[in-house]
C-alpha cells in the first residue's frame, strides 16, 4: 500500500486545544484515563517497537490504513509517562493531520504515515493536542492550586513526565518551584 505523508493544519493553538477537548468529551476521556483505551475506542492500536538504533527520519510513528484503522508506534525504551505523551501526540497527528484534513478535503489520501522527523509546525500542533488532552487547562490549574508548585506531584497526578508538566505549566504561565 502506498502511503502519503501527513500535512499540518495551520490551526491556532486554541483551536487545537478545543479539538482535543471535543475528543475527550466525545469519549468521556479524563486526564487519569487510559490513553490506550481511547486509541482502541477510535479504531486504532498501540504497537511497541524496538527503535533504539533506528534512524528517526525513517522511523514511522503513525500509520493510518483507513479511517478508524490506524497504528501508533511507541519505542520500547521509554518510560510509561513518556509513552503516554507519545501516544497522545500521535493521536494528535491522527485527529489533526488525518481526520481534520479529510473533513476539510475529501480528496485527502486515505492511507497516510507520519515519521519521527522534526517538521516543526506539524510537531507543535501534535504537542499542543497532547498537552490539552492529557493536562486540560482547568484541571491543570486546579491541580496546581491544590499541590502548589510541586511539579513532580503535578506530573504524577497527570501521569506524564516532569518535562511535559513543566512545558504545560510554562505555557499556562504558572510559576514552578
Amino acid at each position: 500500500m502506498d502511503y502519503a505523508s501527513i500535512a499540518e493544519t495551520r490551526l491556532s493553538k486554541d483551536d487545537v486545544h478545543y479539538l482535543a477537548q471535543l475528543l475527550a468529551s466525545k469519549f468521556d476521556f479524563q486526564p487519569e484515563s487510559d490513553i490506550r483505551n481511547l486509541v482502541s475506542l477510535m479504531g486504532g492500536e498501540v504497537v511497541v517497537e524496538d527503535m533504539l538504533l533506528a534512524d528517526p527520519d525513517q522511523t514511522k510513528s503513525l500509520i493510518v490504513m483507513a479511517p478508524e484503522n490506524f497504528q501508533i508506534l511507541v519505542p520500547s525504551h521509554t518510560s510509561p509517562e513518556r509513552d503516554r505523551f507519545i501516544v497522545a501526540h500521535e493521536l494528535g497527528h491522527y485527529v489533526l493531520h488525518y481526520l481534520w484534513q479529510r473533513k476539510k478535503n475529501p480528496d485527502y489520501p486515505i492511507a497516510v504515515v507520519a515519521y519521527r522527523e522534526n517538521r516543526k509546525r506539524l510537531e507543535w500542533e501534535a504537542n499542543w493536542f497532547a498537552a490539552a488532552l492529557l493536562m486540560p487547562e482547568t484541571a491543570f490549574r486546579n491541580t496546581y492550586g491544590v499541590l502548589g508548585r510541586n511539579i513532580r506531584k503535578i506530573a504524577a497526578k497527570f501521569r506524564v513526565s516532569v518535562s511535559a508538566a513543566k512545558v504545560r505549566a510554562k505555557e499556562l504561565r504558572l510559576e514552578l518551584s
